[in-house]
């Protein structure tokens, strides 16, 4: 079973690669995708997708420093993305953050992900943000190339360094900062 998932997951990477699979995927999604804050039970099911082997926390907080958002698609939920605050005093994390970017695999591929991180980067330059940071993997290669199209750029934080470090001598994957400076619209 295991190795007919992984089959069937490389064929669904290859589909959704090709230049028209995406364009008539971004049609049918644009028309079908809605936007907006996520509810307790949908914070839950989010959980579950990150965590599938623990159970999630039954008493969900809510944080004024962390704005979760989810996409439907046809009356699923297919997408999730937080906008997170970090005041000063959580150095190196400093500033607007846009964290934790999931698309449900079969609707990858259809501007999701992109329009999510649209609505982080409208949000947080509605609350006066500068700058909107972020971490990606430096071998996800679609995600980079998303962010790069929405204008984010590879940057350095000296003080991050030394953790990314350790993720990678831990993990095997490094995670690169890309920032974008958020021009205010007026």
């Amino acid at each position: 079973m295991g190795r007919l998932r992984r089959i069937a997951g490389t064929a669904l990477r290859r589909v959704q690669s090709v230049r028209p699979y995406r364009r008539v995927m971004r049609l049918m999604a644009g028309r079908h995708v809605t936007i907006r804050e996520a509810t307790d039970v949908e914070k839950l099911a989010t959980q579950r997708w990150f965590n599938p082997k623990r159970n999630p926390p039954q008493d969900l907080h809510r944080n004024p420093l962390v704005t979760d958002l989810i996409a439907h698609c046809l009356g699923r939920l297919v997408g999730f993305v937080q906008l997170v605050r970090h005041p000063p005093e959580h150095t190196p994390y400093v500033g607007y953050w846009l964290f934790s970017l999931y698309v449900r695999p079969p609707f990858r591929g259809a501007g999701i992900g992109e329009t999510l991180s649209l609505a982080i980067i409208d949000r947080a330059r509605g609350e006066g943000a500068q700058m909107l940071d972020l971490l990606v993997f430096n071998d996800n290669i679609p995600a980079i190339r998303m962010y790069r199209k929405l204008g984010f750029e590879m940057h350095t934080i000296a003080e991050l360094e030394p953790q990314l470090a350790r993720e990678r001598n831990l993990s095997g994957r490094r995670r690169v900062v890309m920032r974008k400076r958020l021009e205010m619209h007026g």
